[in-house]
């Protein structure tokens, strides 16, 4: 099968928006086995629009659209595709009472503009939105199958889930040569992508029915692994060989697998232990608060955190002695254990993590130039830790991988205190 994707809007060619719709699907579709053959951006033309659209038709199977169906005049994405396909517009009475009862509901009087989203080229199906007002719609143009879908990201995303892949799979599955697929994501964190390629691909030869991939979604990296089968236990079979080949290779760079968050992990992890936790952020601002904050039921391990960003609140809320910044500095390593025993103590927490640094532009010093970071660990029954790293980038990559890299170190200490009887 050779699925196209097609996105429309002038906001996507000018750069004023960036297109999420797209790798969102393409992640999904490649868990099927289906790697998409080629994404097309396209700006409010409608010649451009229609002749996209026909391009298509000659290349694919089926082709997912997204944009342009909503209720004003820029909305043309499906004037073009009933052009494209030979036939008129009509109003859907069905879509019409959607509309009606999802105004109703909301207590506002339909804006008469609102039945554009009403007007699907004749013989295409209409499929409701279950998260918004413009409906998914079915046309086929030639011998392709055309899904026309909204580009916000929100309804975009539910339609994807609930109908389109549900459509797909079973076309899959119903194949007369039908190929059996299992893929696993292994996410990993302290690894660069060059390196995880590196340590996995000698494994490879090993597995020849198993496609090794990656992917970069900053601080973290993916190994992808898609198997085929003649049976679907065939394919789980060679997917688990090969899993269990790249775990034992990448070790404790493996946080997660599939849809695994790093931030629900730790939590887990903490709660398996009955420990809590608190951190005392410099640079990071309270980004490692608000990505542990994020996962529900986090309040059962999470304390709480201080953003001391100056030297008088390090001292004033996490206790770090006045003496300590004047001989060593704000950026330290004396610095960041002094946090990170002293958030600890404040709020009673079983384990204090701090971090400290320049992330820039501005700041740094001729031994700690901008980019250096101290991440501190304290925790019971052990002596204070510290790594000092070094990141690349602007400020925003600072920021980022130093929260990343202030966790990690309390994630490795969970796995080896789990290991020691």
């Amino acid at each position: 099968m050779r699925v196209e994707l097609l996105c429309t809007g002038d906001e996507l060619v000018t750069g004023l928006v960036t297109d999420t719709n797209s790798s969102y699907l393409e992640a999904r579709l490649f868990e099927l086995g289906v790697k998409v053959g080629r994404v097309v951006l396209v700006g409010d033309v409608r010649s451009d629009i229609r002749d996209r659209l026909l391009e298509a038709a000659d290349r694919a199977d089926v082709v997912i659209v997204s944009g342009g169906l909503g209720p004003t005049a820029d909305d043309f994405t499906l004037e073009c595709a009933a052009e494209a396909a030979g036939v008129p517009l009509q109003k859907d009475p069905q879509v019409v009472l959607w509309l009606e009862a999802r105004f109703a509901a909301r207590g506002v009087p339909m804006n008469p503009s609102a039945l554009r989203m009403a007007r699907i080229p004749e013989g295409a199906q209409a499929i409701q939105n279950p998260v918004g007002s413009a409906p998914l719609v079915h046309q086929r143009i030639r011998n392709c199958e055309f899904f026309f879908l909204p580009g916000v990201p929100r309804e975009y995303r539910a339609l994807v889930d609930g109908e389109i892949l549900p459509r797909i799979r079973a076309t899959l599955e119903s194949g007369p040569a039908r190929t059996f697929r299992a893929f696993r994501l292994l996410r990993t964190v302290s690894l660069s992508e060059s390196m995880l390629d590196q340590t996995v691909m000698p494994l490879a030869p090993g597995h020849p029915h198993v496609v090794f991939g990656f992917r970069t979604h900053a601080p973290e990296n993916h190994l992808k692994l898609m198997s085929e089968g003649a049976s679907q236990r065939e394919a789980d079979a060679a997917l688990d060989a090969a899993e269990a080949a790249s775990r034992h290779v990448l070790g404790a760079h493996v946080f997660g697998v599939d849809g695994d968050e790093y931030a629900a992990v730790l939590v887990r992890m903490l709660a398996q232990t009955g420990a809590t936790l608190a951190v005392a952020e410099s640079c990071t601002g309270g980004l490692i608060a608000q990505q542990l904050t994020g996962v529900p039921g986090a309040s059962n391990v999470f304390l709480g955190g201080a953003v001391v960003y100056s030297e008088k609140m390090k001292s004033a809320w996490v206790g770090v002695p006045p003496e300590v910044l004047a001989r060593h500095s704000a950026v330290s390593k004396e610095t960041a254990l002094a946090m990170a025993e002293g958030v600890r103590a404040v709020t009673g927490a079983t384990y204090g993590l701090s971090v400290t640094g320049y992330a820039g532009p501005g700041g740094g010093t001729q031994e700690d130039p901008v980019g250096t970071v101290y991440c501190g660990m304290a925790g019971p029954g052990i002596p204070a830790r510290y790594e000092r790293i070094f990141i690349h980038g602007d400020r925003e990559r600072v920021r980022l991988f130093a929260a990343s890299h202030s966790l990690e170190l309390l994630r490795r200490h969970l796995l080896t205190a789990s290991a020691t009887p």
